[in-house]
C-alpha cells in the first residue's frame, strides 16, 4: 500500500467547511490502495464525535499545535469593508496584520515549525504529497515539502485563490502581489491541480495556459457513512406541518445572503399575503447584522426561524424533516458550488437553488434533485415559492423525489475518492 501525506490545515474536529473535504477523502483512500497520513493544525477546543473517531481508527494524524487560534468568525458583517464600531483595538490590530500578511497568518506557524514538520514528513516516507487550500499556507507547505523530499505533489484548490470574484479576506496591495507569486509557484510546481468546480478549473487553465492533463475537477461529495441515522424527535416540534418548511442548513451571511429569497418573498407577500404567510424558512445560527436587517426591513420576521447549529450525527434527520432545501450564495461568486449542496444530496428532499453558477443547475438536473434560479430573477423566485405552497397543499408530486436516481452516486465520497486515487496512480506511475 502506498502512503500519501495529506496537508490539511483544517481537519475534523475543527468545525469548518474546509475540514470535511480532506476528512472524506481520508476515510476512503485505503480502499483504493493508499494509506493516508494527515498533517493538520491542532484544535483542542473541539472533540471528535464517536462516529468520526471510529472512522479515523488506524489513521495517523500529525497535529501542529498553534500558540493561539483566530479561526472563529471575524466581526466583519458584510463584504464592503465596514466593521463593527465596537470592535476592540486588539481585534483591529489582528485584522490589520491579517490584511498585510501574504497567504494567511498560519504561514508564521508553518515557517517557525518547519523543521519539526519536515522531520515528521520525512519519517512518514510518503510516496506522494497532497495539500489543500484554503488556508493557502497549506499549499505553500505542501509545495515546499514536496520539493525538499523530492516527492510528487498534488495541489487541491478548494476555492479559487487570487482569481476569486469575491475576496473573503481583505488584502493589501502588498499581500495580494505576494499571493499571486506564491500561487504561480504552486501552479507550476504541482504535478496535478484539482479543483472543486469546472468553472474554477476553466478560469485557472485559461489564466495560466495550463495543459489539459495538468488539471482536473474533483467535486466535493456527500457521505452518509459519517452520520448516524438516528432520529431527532425534537424536530417534529420545530416545524409546522401545515406550512411550507423551507430549510437553509446554515447561517445567513454575506457569502450566503438571505436577500434573493427575502426580496422574492416580499414580492409574493404584496401580491398574495396569505400564500406568503404559509412559508417558513428555517436556518441555523443567527444571521449576521446585514442579513438580519434585510429580514426586518422587509417585515418578514414571522417567516424566519433561527435554530441552534446541529451536530453532524443529527444532520440527516433534520434535513429529512424539510419540505424543501434552500441553497443560496453571493451572486458574485459565479465559480463557487456551495458545500451545502453535497449535504443536501444525501437526502431525497427537493433542492431549491438560488445561485449564479450554472454548474449547480447541471448537477441538480443530472441527479433529479431540484431546480435552480439565478439570484436576480426575483419575480420568478416569487412565483416558484407560491407554486411550492400550492404543491404542498395539494400534495403534488413535486415533493416526491424520483426513487431511481442512478446518477446521484457519482457525487458520493467513495466515488470522488476513487477519482483522486486514480490521479495519484497516474502521477506515481509516470514519476
Amino acid at each position: 500500500m502506498k502512503t500519501v501525506l495529506m496537508i490539511a490545515p483544517y481537519f475534523v474536529p475543527r468545525r469548518r467547511v474546509g475540514s470535511l473535504r480532506p476528512f472524506k477523502f481520508t476515510i476512503h483512500l485505503q480502499k483504493f490502495g493508499y494509506k493516508p497520513v494527515v498533517l493538520t493544525l491542532g484544535n483542542p477546543g473541539d472533540r471528535l464525535t464517536k462516529r468520526e473517531s471510529d472512522l479515523l481508527k488506524g489513521i495517523d494524524i500529525i497535529e501542529i499545535d498553534p500558540p493561539f487560534d483566530r479561526t472563529s468568525p471575524a466581526p466583519v458583517s458584510n463584504g464592503d469593508g465596514h466593521k463593527d464600531p465596537t470592535e476592540s483595538f486588539s481585534e483591529k490590530l489582528l485584522l490589520w496584520i491579517d490584511k498585510h500578511t501574504p497567504l494567511d497568518t498560519w504561514i508564521y506557524l508553518f515557517r517557525t515549525r518547519y523543521s519539526q514538520i519536515y522531520w515528521h514528513a520525512r519519517k512518514v516516507r510518503p510516496d506522494l504529497i497532497w495539500a489543500t487550500g484554503d488556508p493557502w499556507s497549506g499549499l505553500w507547505l505542501g509545495e515546499k515539502l514536496a520539493a525538499d523530499l523530492s516527492k510528487p505533489f498534488v495541489a487541491d484548490f478548494r476555492d479559487p485563490w487570487t482569481l476569486a470574484n469575491v475576496n473573503v479576506r481583505k488584502r493589501s496591495y502588498f499581500s495580494s502581489g505576494i499571493d499571486s507569486e506564491f500561487e504561480k509557484k504552486v501552479i507550476h510546481s504541482a504535478d496535478k491541480i484539482t479543483f472543486t468546480s469546472k468553472k474554477t478549473e476553466k478560469n485557472y487553465s485559461g489564466h495560466y495556459r495550463l495543459h489539459p492533463n495538468k488539471t482536473q475537477t474533483v467535486y466535493n461529495s456527500f457521505d452518509c457513512t459519517i452520520k448516524e441515522h438516528h432520529a431527532d424527535p425534537s424536530w417534529k416540534k420545530n416545524k409546522n406541518p401545515d406550512l411550507l418548511n423551507l430549510m437553509f442548513f446554515g447561517r445567513f451571511r454575506w457569502l450566503s445572503p438571505v436577500t434573493p429569497v427575502a426580496e422574492a418573498l416580499h414580492i409574493l407577500k404584496k401580491e398574495s399575503p396569505f400564500v406568503a404567510s404559509q412559508i417558513l424558512i428555517h436556518s441555523f445560527g443567527e444571521p449576521d447584522p446585514e442579513n438580519y436587517s434585510v429580514i426586518n426591513k422587509l417585515g418578514l420576521n414571522k417567516n424566519f426561524v433561527f435554530h441552534d447549529p446541529v451536530v453532524p450525527e443529527k444532520m440527516l434527520s433534520v434535513l429529512k424533516s424539510a419540505d424543501m432545501l434552500l441553497l443560496s450564495t453571493n451572486e458574485e461568486r459565479k465559480e463557487i458550488i456551495p458545500a451545502k449542496l453535497w449535504d443536501y444530496l444525501s437526502v431525497e428532499v427537493p433542492i431549491f437553488s438560488i445561485a449564479p453558477n450554472g454548474e449547480i443547475e447541471e448537477i441538480l438536473m443530472r441527479s433529479k434533485s431540484g431546480i435552480q434560479v439565478y439570484p436576480d430573477y426575483k419575480n420568478e423566485i416569487a412565483e416558484l415559492l407560491g407554486s411550492f405552497v400550492t404543491a404542498k397543499k395539494n400534495d403534488d408530486s413535486i415533493f416526491s423525489m424520483d426513487a431511481d436516481m442512478p446518477d446521484r452516486n457519482i457525487y458520493e465520497a467513495s466515488h470522488t475518492t476513487k477519482q483522486l486515487a486514480t490521479i495519484f496512480d497516474e502521477i506515481i506511475n509516470n514519476a
